[in-house]
């Protein structure tokens, strides 16, 4: 698995080191790479809409906080599974919240 984040390479230790120490990250300040995947932005409803809310509110029931603004708040969170230079498995959320079970994601694919 290799993630795809807003920021510089000095910012993602700050997220990685502290949630998921051994991932493997790819910086891209411009969000060139969510553009080319056409990753969408969310509207108010997805923003902050009462499935946004209740998100949140799991989120910070499991410790986890806001902090410092990395990238672009509006990006909706995406999960795409490549192989071969084709996409073969993606999940779109539909709020910040609406994140693929990411041990359920082999089984999803059909990988073995």
């Amino acid at each position: 698995m290799v993630y795809v984040y807003q920021g510089t390479v000095d910012q993602g230790p700050m997220f990685f080191e502290r949630l998921h120490p051994d991932a493997v990250a790819i910086a891209d300040p411009d969000a060139e790479l969510f553009e080319r995947f056409g990753i969408e932005r969310g509207g108010l409803r997805a923003m902050f809409g009462a499935r946004a809310w209740r998100a949140g509110l799991r989120a910070v029931r499991e410790g986890h906080m806001i902090n410092r603004k990395i990238g672009d708040p509006w990006t909706m969170p995406t999960v795409v599974a490549v192989d071969d230079g084709h996409i073969v498995w993606e999940h779109r959320g539909d709020h910040p919240g609406d994140h693929p079970d990411v041990a359920d994601i082999p089984r999803l694919v059909g990988a073995t």
